[in-house]
């Protein structure tokens, strides 16, 4: 079971259809949920772009302008879909995970910024809870925080963080401890830090789930993090194989391939010739790879710094200096 949450800032640009690919191989979640998508039509062919494989289903909430939208997206071979359910400041889906009996709910939220606006959110999502008595897994940037610890160098209103915690308490929810970055979401001159982005869960997913934990993904192209809900699992360690998935994911590893055959090789018996063509052909993509790891490698290193910088920030105030060294550094 896994299921992940990113406030993505608006959709349409290349290079976060890339960011969320990248996240979406490596992690294949059953559910991706997206606020701020900023998309005022049905994206399917953006979804295509970036979901690891061609099974899905999804339900999506408009932008209004150029502000908010919602994306909830689903692998419909693990979760059963019943009903999609959308409110002012959600989207649901209620179903059945593959091998449970009970229904669930499954509930996206991108929650507003104005005071009376948040008072609507809370009756809204309560009314959502009373009326569907089963586990449900609420998520999403809920854009209010539950303690002061949870704001540094932001504007702190008690009365908003009682209300969220009431909301909380009121309906038995679980707030997931969330592991990884102590902030969900960094203002992009790095001086404001707040943890908006969580996942709120009934006691009753953990009778389906117990060992079911969370954490923050490295944050990228976002002024948020992406954050993981997922169920324990076993590593096996690396695929007993000699050529590496990877490596056939090479942009132009088709075109590698039919090259590299071609080419005349050795041998008069054709085991020879098929076992020399199939060497060239997995040196040359591994050479490509290689070529392409050393830009990876240089791209993490950017990406490491950044999240070093940032564990400094959680614990003590950055110099002008050093804030304009982690803002200035371009990956």
């Amino acid at each position: 079971m896994s299921c992940i949450s990113l406030n993505i800032r608006g959709l349409g640009q290349t290079s976060k259809i890339s960011w969320l690919k990248s996240i979406c191989n490596k992690e294949s979640p059953v559910i991706l949920g997206l606020q701020e998508t900023k998309c005022g039509n049905s994206p399917d062919s953006l979804i295509e772009a970036f979901w690891y494989n061609p099974n899905l289903k999804f339900v999506h909430k408009d932008a209004i302008g150029a502000s908010g939208g919602l994306l909830l997206i689903w692998d419909p071979s693990t979760f059963i879909f019943d009903l999609a359910i959308e409110g002012e400041f959600f989207i649901a889906i209620k179903g059945k995970w593959a091998g449970y009996a009970s229904d669930m709910v499954i509930i996206n939220v991108y929650g507003p910024h104005n005071h009376q606006k948040k008072l609507r959110f809370w009756s809204e999502l309560s009314k959502l809870i009373d009326s569907i008595d089963v586990p449900h897994i609420i998520f999403g940037d809920f854009n209010e925080v539950r303690t002061k610890s949870e704001r540094l160098n932001c504007i702190f209103k008690q009365t908003w963080t009682d209300n969220f915690n009431n909301f909380i308490n009121n309906n038995n929810l679980i707030d997931l401890p969330l592991g990884g970055k102590k902030y969900t979401r960094i203002c992009f001159n790095k001086l404001k830090f707040s943890k908006l982005d969580r996942f709120l869960i009934s006691e009753s997913i953990l009778q389906l789930w117990p060992d079911v934990s969370s954490k923050t993904l490295d944050r990228d192209l976002s002024d948020h993090c992406p954050i993981i809900l997922k169920n324990s699992f076993f590593d096996f360690g690396p695929k007993p194989t000699r050529v590496f998935n990877a490596w056939l994911k090479l942009e132009n590893a088709d075109e590698i391939i039919k090259n590299t055959w071609s080419l005349p090789v050795n041998g008069n018996h054709p085991d020879c010739i098929l076992r020399n063509k199939l060497k060239n052909v997995k040196l040359e993509l591994k050479k490509c790879s290689l070529q392409l790891n050393n830009l990876d490698t240089e791209i993490k290193s950017h990406i490491n710094a950044s999240n070093e910088w940032e564990k400094i920030a959680e614990n003590r105030p950055l110099t002008d200096s050093e804030r304009n060294t982690w803002v200035n550094d371009k990956i």
